[in-house]
Parts: C-alpha cells; sequence; structure tokens
C-alpha cells in the first residue's frame, strides 16, 4: 500500500452551522492549491454545528482524502477549534480559513 506523502501545508477551518458554504470553500482551496502541486490536507473542525455542516464535511472527506474532520459534541468557540485544528495539523505550513467566504 502507498502511503500519502506528508503534507507540506495544512489548511485548519473551524466551521460552525456553515452548511451552505462548504462546498464552495472546499473547492476554492482547491482551485488554489492544487496547481502549487504541493501534498496538503484540510482539517474542518466542527465546532457543534446544529445544521448539515457534519454531515457534509463528511461526504467532502469521503471524495477527498485530504479532508480531515474532527467535531465537537457541542459548541466550544472559535479559539477551541482553531486550537484542535493546529494541533492536529501536520504540515510545515499551516493556513487558517474561517469557514464564512470572507478570507480572499
Amino acid at each position: 500500500m502507498t502511503r500519502a506523502p506528508a503534507p507540506h501545508c495544512s489548511v485548519v477551518v473551524p466551521v460552525y452551522n456553515e452548511d451552505g458554504n462548504l462546498r464552495q470553500l472546499h473547492g476554492e482551496i482547491r482551485e488554489t492549491l492544487d496547481p502549487l502541486g504541493w501534498p496538503y490536507e484540510v482539517i474542518f473542525v466542527d465546532d457543534g454545528s446544529t445544521d448539515p455542516s457534519l454531515q457534509t464535511l463528511r461526504q467532502l472527506a469521503g471524495q477527498d482524502p485530504r479532508v480531515r474532520v474532527l467535531v465537537f459534541e457541542r459548541n466550544a468557540g472559535q479559539s477551541a477549534a482553531l486550537d484542535a485544528g493546529l494541533k492536529a495539523a501536520r504540515g510545515d505550513v499551516v493556513v487558517t480559513l474561517d469557514a464564512d467566504l470572507q478570507n480572499d
């Protein structure tokens, strides 16, 4: 079995009730990073969402092996979600984004 290369870049995204944005955000991350040719991972941290965000994140993870999903059972806040994502990140470079599509 071939192992995926260690990621050069980790993108950490805290998520709280952002279901309507997740597929577009994932697509924009891929459009930006795929042409660079770097191995990367995207770590979505679901911060206890009450909308279908978690289901969408699990679908994205099933479709893209670079997507990892961390799950909080209840809302702990953006700082806690970022902390968990940063601790889980394996890349040499770590980038944080909000899931609300307001970061270019």
